[in-house]
């Protein structure tokens, strides 16, 4: 009997309630019939409305998508008629968690704009949430390097964050420059994008960072390292690797504050889950992959995400110089 794929891939959601210390049993989300639903996205508004986006496929892949947008106005108890942002299956269309609306007041979702690891980021633009366009769509794929400028962001997964000004700025992954992380600029909301190194090293499979501007005004960013010095309380220089975050105080032209997501407690194994695995997790190592999401809730704590642990801090932690040896 031939080798037969059944697409079935849908999408589980679970809830930690405002107090409560555990998350909830995880509960069908999103399913649509007979097909994958891949890169699911949700982002709120600030105001009152939750935003769900997901990728629907054509097969049983990830690589030939449609975009679909859903909504609910009352903490996600009920969602509105899903419907179809960008109708036809094909590229561009793998969301990323990193939603937001400049302040011009157009929301922004990046999607991938290739199915490897190479390729690029997309970003759908909408004034309303209701019309959307893509305006890279149907334009060349850049030469990613340093200096040049095309329609789209260099590196997949792109996490992007908008600047004082109105510029905005992604960071990728894939697509490196000059050994480095690539970062991407755009001064046109969207239009086009220049390339450049950052001061981060790349990023591969089962991982994915993320930006987020903070409401004390820095901008967060969460990553992983495979050898970073950092100085303890001590003021003793120690190599640390796994998952760091670092903030920026200048818009994103320098990263002075960096600090391993960690507990700071003694060396321990963790259930990493996904493709991350079994990890150790301690004063010198972190979660060495994983699929991250971001968000700040109003009492200033960020929780991040990773493909199955879950980090609370703030950014007064962030700043703390991580505790010095025994």
């Amino acid at each position: 009997m031939p080798f037969r794929r059944t697409p079935r891939q849908g999408a589980l959601a679970s809830r930690l309630r405002h107090g409560a210390e555990e998350w909830e049993e995880a509960s069908p989300f999103w399913d649509a019939p007979d097909r994958n639903d891949h890169a699911p996205a949700l982002w709120f508004d600030g105001k009152d409305t939750i935003y769900h986006f997901v990728g629907l496929s054509a097969a049983a892949t990830w690589g030939n998508l449609a975009l679909v947008l859903r909504t609910s106005a009352d903490s996600g108890a009920t969602w509105s008629q899903a419907r179809l942002i960008a109708p036809e299956h094909g590229m561009r269309r793998q969301p990323v968690e990193t939603v937001f609306r400049t302040q011009g007041g157009f929301i922004v979702l990046p999607c991938d704009a290739a199915p490897g690891g190479q390729g690029g980021t997309a970003v759908h633009l909408s004034p309303d949430g209701a019309a959307w366009r893509d305006p890279g769509e149907g334009k060349p794929q850049p030469e990613f390097k340093a200096g040049a400028r095309g329609a789209w962001i260099a590196g997949i997964h792109a996490a992007v964050v908008e600047l004082s000004g109105g510029r905005l700025m992604a960071l990728g992954r894939g697509n490196t420059i000059d050994g480095r992380m690539p970062q991407s600029l755009s001064d046109d909301a969207g239009e086009t994008w220049t390339y450049s190194a950052s001061p981060f090293e790349p990023i591969g499979g089962g991982q994915r960072c993320v930006l987020l501007r903070l409401k004390e005004g820095p901008i967060f960013f969460a990553s992983f390292t495979k050898g970073m010095a950092l100085t303890d309380a001590a003021g003793q220089e120690r190599k640390v690797t796994g998952l760091f975050g670092a903030l920026s105080l200048d818009e994103g032209k320098t990263w002075p504050v960096r600090r391993l997501i960690t507990d700071d407690g003694p060396p321990r194994e963790v259930d990493g889950g996904g493709n991350t695995g079994k990890f150790t997790l301690g004063p010198d190592s972190a979660e060495p992959r994983g699929y991250l999401s971001v968000c700040q809730t109003p009492d200033g704590v960020i929780h991040l995400i990773s493909s199955k642990q879950h980090y609370a801090m703030n950014a007064a932690w962030l700043k703390a110089p991580m505790p010095a040896r025994p």
